[in-house]
């Protein structure tokens, strides 16, 4: 085992619960650092000694530092090969390496509708706007949907960095209010299955409040 890794997050940013879920998967130790985006600590002159782009995860394994997160997750799989999080068939692989590379498209659509949620306030909301922009992870949401109507994992019978990756998109769309149950039945399932693994309740965003917001509901509360 090697010596705690420290990893810098800012806390509820899906990429970085990602990589926690990553690390908590493999069983390692590791010392969590949160920042604040608010106050810009994540632009500070540490960090962007360790990443001048200035973008968080950052994962500093003793000497190595390594910032973006399938930058992070390939890093972990090679150094930290036990227990695998990606297949050892060449079909398999090549299925999850795919799944992983296309979350980025959920990653895309829901970092922009999320985005607008965090840095707008509640006035200035524009309900046109949150509708466009929630049209776009809908329109992701199909594909996800169909791929775990043929699995329960996204790349065969087995947990792979791919579902990570979309839990993380997918649960922060639902605390925002999105109703998964009524359209995306095999998402909510897979969630839930999610929910049930250890590496999940270890880090369940703290800040959520434990019932969701309604900015993605069909029909939101006043």
């Amino acid at each position: 085992m090697p010596d705690p890794s420290t990893i810098r997050v800012v806390e509820c940013s899906p990429p970085c619960w990602v990589v926690r879920l990553a690390l908590e998967e493999k069983g390692l130790d590791h010392e969590l650092k949160l920042l604040s985006f608010a106050t810009g600590e994540h632009k500070s002159p540490e960090m962007l000694s360790k990443n001048p782009r200035g973008t968080v995860p950052v994962l500093m394994d003793d000497h190595i530092v390594v910032y973006e997160t399938l930058a992070i997750l390939d890093y972990l799989e090679y150094a930290y090969p036990q227990p695998a999080l990606l297949p050892n068939t060449n079909a398999l692989r090549a299925l999850s390496l795919t799944r992983l590379h296309e979350a980025n498209n959920l990653k895309e659509v829901g970092m922009r509708l999320f985005s607008y949620l965090m840095n707008t306030k509640g006035k200035d909301l524009d309900a046109a706007e949150v509708d466009n922009l929630a049209q776009y992870l809908h329109d992701e949401l199909f594909f996800w949907e169909y791929y775990y109507s043929i699995a329960q994992w996204a790349a065969g019978s087995a947990i792979t960095f791919a579902d990570l990756a979309v839990f993380a998109y997918v649960s922060t769309a639902a605390h925002l209010g999105l109703r998964l149950g009524e359209r995306y039945p095999n998402l909510e399932a897979f969630c839930q299955r999610m929910k049930l693994r250890p590496s999940v309740q270890a880090t369940w965003p703290a800040p959520w409040k434990s019932t969701p917001y309604t900015f993605l509901t069909d029909d939101p509360e006043p």
